[in-house]
This record gives C-alpha cells, sequence and structure tokens, in this order.
C-alpha cells in the first residue's frame, strides 16, 4: 500500500510541476552513478517542495532526512511512505538526539546497499539564494558510512535555483555538481575524525556553490537577484552564472504591475475555495519557507478534488455539458492566473 501509494504521490509531483514552473532546467544528473551509495546534499530554500523536485528527478527511490519535528502526528504513515526519517536536532533535546545514533545506522546500512539518502546539509531552510552554513551531518554520515563500506560513497552536491522563490509560473533550475570521492577522505580520518569532517564538509560547500546561481552575499546581492526573472529565464544555468556576475548587463525585472495582480484576483471566482484554503494554511504556518510548498500541495491535491466536486455539484445542477463548462472554466483561469502573475512581475521577498 505504501509502495503504491508512493509511486502515486511522484506522479502527481509530476503532473503539478508543469503548471507550477514554466521551465525546468536540469542538468548534470549523468555525472552520477547512482547504483552506488549516494548521499545527496541540496540546497534547502522552500521546505518540502526542494525534497519534492530532487524526489522526482533523481533516479531511483530515495530516503529523506528531515527535521524531527514534523513527526508524531496522525501523519506519520504518509512520511514513512514517502520515505522520510527524522533527524533530530539540539533544540529537541539531549534524549531525542540520542535517537540519531539508531536512525544513521539505519541509513547507513541502506547506502551500502546501493540506495541514496537526500540529507539538507544547511542548518534551516529560509528564502536566500546564496548558500548558508552547512552542518558536518552530511560529512559525518559519508565518513562512517565510507569507513563500513566496500564500494565508493558518493556526495553528491546539488544546487536549486528558483526564478521566483514564492510564485508559480516561474523557471527552476536544479544542478547536480560533481561527486565527492569520500575515500580520499578516509586516511586523515583514521588519524583526525574531526579535521577530516571539516575539510569535507568544506569542499562540500564550495562543490554546492557551483551549482548556485548566486552562491554568496555579496554587497550587490539583491541587484544579481532582480537579475533573476522571467526575462532571462532564456538563459542556460552556465551561461546565466556567468552573467550575473555583471548584473548591469542582464535585464531587470521590473516595477511589479498591480493591475495585473488585481486581474489575476478577480478571475478566481471558480477557484475561490482552494484559494482561500491556501490562505488560510500560510497564516496557520505563518514560515515564508513554506509559501510555495503549500501552493504545491494545494494544486497537487486540493485543485482536482475541488474540480471534481465544482463538476459534481455544476452537472447536478445543470447537467453533464454544464459540468464540463464549469470545471473548464475553473482550470483555465487558473492557468491564467498564473500567467498574469507571471508578467505581473511579483516582487522578490527574500529574508
Amino acid at each position: 500500500m505504501k509502495r503504491l501509494f508512493y509511486h502515486l504521490v511522484a506522479g502527481l509531483v509530476r503532473v503539478t510541476n508543469v503548471f507550477m514552473f514554466s521551465r525546468i532546467e536540469v542538468r548534470g544528473l549523468d555525472r552520477v552513478s547512482w547504483d552506488q551509495p549516494c548521499i545527496v546534499s541540496p540546497n534547502h530554500q522552500n521546505a518540502f517542495l526542494d525534497a519534492l523536485l530532487i524526489g522526482v528527478l533523481a533516479p531511483g527511490t530515495l530516503t529523506f532526512l528531515s527535521r524531527a519535528s514534523v513527526f508524531g502526528t496522525p501523519f506519520d504513515w504518509v512520511f514513512d511512505a514517502l520515505h522520510m526519517a527524522p533527524i533530530y536536532r539540539r533544540r529537541d533535546g539531549l534524549d531525542k538526539v540520542a535517537q540519531n545514533k539508531a536512525v544513521f545506522a539505519e541509513q547507513r546500512e541502506q547506502l551500502k546497499d546501493g540506495d541514496s539518502v537526500v540529507m539538507f546539509s544547511e542548518t534551516e531552510h529560509a528564502h536566500t539564494y546564496y548558500l548558508r552554513p552547512l552542518s558536518r551531518g552530511s560529512a559525518r554520515l559519508a565518513l562512517t558510512t565510507q569507513e563500513e563500506a566496500e564500494e565508493e560513497v558518493q556526495l553528491v552536491p546539488v544546487g536549486i535555483n528558483y526564478y521566483h522563490l514564492r510564485r508559480p509560473g516561474f523557471k527552476v533550475s536544479v544542478v547536480v555538481g560533481e561527486p565527492i570521492s569520500v575515500s580520499t577522505y578516509m586516511d586523515r580520518y583514521r588519524n583526525d575524525a574531526p579535521g577530516a569532517m571539516n575539510t569535507l564538509r568544506d569542499d562540500l560547500r564550495d562543490a554546492m556553490k557551483d551549482c548556485l546561481l548566486v552562491p554568496n552575499e555579496t554587497d550587490d546581492y539583491r541587484e544579481r537577484v532582480d537579475r533573476i526573472n522571467r526575462k532571462t529565464e532564456g538563459l542556460p544555468f552556465p551561461e546565466m552564472k556567468r552573467a550575473l556576475q555583471t548584473p548591469e548587463n542582464l535585464d531587470a525585472k521590473g516595477e511589479p504591475r498591480s493591475g495585473l495582480l488585481r486581474l489575476a484576483r478577480g478571475i478566481s471566482l471558480l477557484n475561490i475555495v482552494p484559494m482561500w484554503g491556501t490562505r488560510a494554511l500560510m497564516q496557520w504556518v505563518d514560515e515564508p519557507a513554506f509559501t510555495a510548498s503549500l501552493k504545491f500541495a494545494v494544486g497537487m491535491f486540493g485543485l482536482p478534488v475541488w474540480w471534481a466536486v465544482l463538476f459534481g455539484v455544476a452537472s447536478w445542477i445543470g447537467g453533464i455539458t454544464v459540468g464540463i463548462t464549469v470545471t473548464a472554466l475553473a482550470v483555465l483561469t487558473m492557468l491564467l492566473r498564473i500567467l498574469l502573475i507571471r508578467y505581473a512581475s511579483p516582487p522578490h521577498r527574500l529574508e
């Protein structure tokens, strides 16, 4: 049952991706030997949306190490079906942190079997384009696994580059960097484990920065981010990264077009219930990094259910033809809403 649920969600994610993003650019998947142990380390900007993207783009089935605070609810069955495993932090209490030993032992066994694990190495998710400080968790897991494994363990840097962190309808570039061979760090690890972990973490940081459009918080950081917009989406990642070294040569996003934003809201009457639900969820969560993830979740689950209900009610009142017409209008106006927001140049709201 869980396996079926996993594949159902994966299919829904792939379909929703078509509507969520204007295009998905994927680079570097062929750099990785996916049949060997892989620890995938993406940057973390958009809560579970980051995991969903990696999960459907990378070959094979991945296990996702996630913060333990999301577990312990009626949704634990869902999390387990989606191959999520809890990781405890100091804020969860020292008794909880001690449980990580068993979690990491289980992940090492999976890695030795040739599976892949996704571990977000940044200490927190946040709406920043630049890379934030990394923890030593990925380096520690990689080195302790390599100590037990016969095959080469790969630490895989990944950069997720959203052209808008909160709004649908924009491009995303997912860039897989050159895998780091963990075995080359083992001689030092045997003599100086903390030093080897720090070196591997720092090398991973540098490799992840190579996969990001804006890797550092520079003086012109906001100017560079302003150039990440629909007008520059046509540039492939390597060209865009180079172009951002001189952002003044790229097209600026431009001022928001409030008229188009009002029109986008005005045509949403047939989708008012899922729109209201999304707004309520965002107020309840009140964490910016969840904004795009919640919109994605509503688009993946809420909209199909709403359109089915709309079709049923409209068909009951006016017949099948009316039901089809009303539902088609709801779908088309939602697509038009996304298009209008895209051309309205909504501002980047950074943390």
